[in-house]
């Protein structure tokens, strides 16, 4: 969808149509971890939440991948996402996804050389040349994961 027009972000929810006293809905669910300069009081409402949502300010989790910080730097030759990412179990891989307004791009790097219980910085190429969009992601062994909302480029022509 972000190959469309305008911005599109991802929301995590669950959906518990029903539930049983038996029910586990913690493991099941993944999370959105909302990036804000300070935690808004309560008497403030919830204006400050809503507008980093609106703005893709956040990032999706199951809860055992944490991403501190994503970021794309960009030069004439190459574009990189980096990303800040500290996990639970070992990791499987980390991937960049892309989009040219047409296609959608992927470029995936094993990570099954890192510990658990750890944090790292990664730094993935991508081919920036057409993209319109860029976003991250990253999955461990056990089916957890994490990813980043689309960040939207500016294409030179």
């Amino acid at each position: 969808m972000n190959n469309w027009t305008g911005p599109k972000y991802l929301v995590a929810e669950g959906d518990t149509y029903t539930k049983y006293p038996e029910d586990e809905i913690y493991g099941e669910t993944s999370v959105n971890y909302v990036k804000l300069d300070r935690l808004p009081s309560f008497d403030e409402g919830w204006a400050t939440v809503t507008q980093a949502l609106r703005a893709g300010k956040f990032f999706v989790t199951t809860g055992e991948v944490l991403l501190h910080d994503v970021s794309v730097e960009r030069s004439e030759s190459e574009g990189v996402v980096v990303a800040d990412v500290e996990w639970t179990f070992p990791l499987e891989f980390a991937e960049v996804v892309w989009g040219d307004g047409q296609r959608t791009y992927r470029q995936a790097s094993s990570a099954t050389d890192q510990p658990p219980f750890a944090r790292q910085k990664f730094r993935i190429p991508f081919d920036q040349s057409h993209a319109k969009w860029v976003r991250f992601a990253v999955w461990d062994s056990a089916g957890n994961g994490a990813f980043s909302q689309p960040v939207h480029l500016v294409v030179d022509k």
